[in-house]
């Protein structure tokens, strides 16, 4: 079963038609999002709203129309629903003249934690993020993706239900990028509630199939994520590259097809062509072949990749804007 098919009652986390604004900007546009335990992803480029996203859903701020829930109450109005709530913002969030051990034994207590409990849980974040040896120093002494590694420490240690990620791989070099995304992963694993977003798709898309794009402050897709780049790609001009022993005489038995447009030879050997039904070109196009009798050596497209549908559903999103 996956979780599109869970009933309401596995709802943890709910945006229902959430408007927030920022003086006279929008920060979202009735928004409407429904969050289960393991692992969501948000994705927008810069300023679509992400942040705002994760400081409704934590409490920061209230929406002017529509409302959010988490674990059935008002995260704005309940006190007790936000002790239940890890959120890991992409700013800085520690002390830069306290140690790392000071900071999460302060961060537990600012959760309710009294002082031995939040030393307890601190020396616990600390060994899971690999971060014990480096306890002692000063946080503004470490390295970003240290830093990231010790916000996750927060987040891992603790018991919250409902987990914010905001942007946990920014500025963080591969090697710490893979150490972060297995800490995200366990959190996922534990059944909690994960929200992680990202301005790039793959970084969400490598932990969880479940993903919202989110631009201008509106969501403009949410569900599977191949679901939704099928949708998208199918929806828009997609371009194939062939490379071929006779482009010339594939190119006139491409024009056959009524969705194929913009044939063109961009080498002796190479032949591109654009569709606008692009399943339907990948079915058709070995049997084109098999008929011209042309030799195929490579068959690729710079429209396939998520990056590129990514973009390009958010250019059309502020296009509609």
């Amino acid at each position: 079963m996956n979780r599109e098919q869970l009933d309401r009652s596995g709802v943890t986390a709910q945006l229902e038609a959430v408007t927030v604004f920022y003086g006279e900007v929008v920060g979202l546009s009735k928004v409407d999002m429904e969050l289960r335990p393991g692992i969501t992803g948000i994705v927008g480029p810069n300023g679509s709203g992400k942040t705002t996203m994760m400081r409704a859903l934590v409490g920061l701020m209230g929406p002017v129309e529509g409302w959010v829930t988490v674990l059935g109450r008002s995260p704005f109005a309940d006190a007790g629903v936000r002790s239940r709530i890890t959120f890991v913002p992409a700013t800085e969030s520690f002390h830069p003249a306290l140690s790392a051990r000071r900071n999460l034994e302060v961060g537990f207590m600012a959760q309710g934690r009294d002082r031995r409990a939040a030393r307890d849980l601190a020396q616990r974040g600390l060994e899971l993020v690999d971060l014990v040896e480096d306890a002692g120093r000063r946080y503004d002494t470490w390295s970003r993706g240290m830093r990231q590694r010790l916000k996750l420490g927060l987040a891992l240690a603790g018991d919250s239900e409902v987990v914010l990620l905001d942007e946990p791989f920014l500025g963080v070099d591969p090697p710490n990028r893979k150490a972060l995304r297995e800490h995200v992963l366990s959190l996922g694993r534990a059944g909690r509630t994960v929200l992680v977003s990202s301005h790039v798709l793959h970084d969400v898309s490598v932990l969880t199939e479940f993903v919202g794009i989110l631009d201008h402050g509106r969501l403009l897709g949410f569900g599977n994520v191949r679901t939704l780049v099928r949708k998208i790609r199918d929806d828009q001009p997609h371009r194939v590259v062939l490379h071929v022993d006779e482009p010339r005489k594939l190119g006139q038995a491409l024009l056959d097809l009524p969705h194929v447009h913009e044939i063109k030879m961009v080498g002796r050997e190479t032949l591109e062509f654009v569709t606008v039904q692009p399943e339907l070109a990948y079915r058709e196009l070995p049997g084109l072949v098999v008929k011209s009798g042309v030799a195929v050596y490579r068959v690729e497209s710079p429209d396939h990749s998520l990056e590129t549908v990514f973009s390009r559903v958010t250019e059309v999103g502020s296009r509609r804007l």
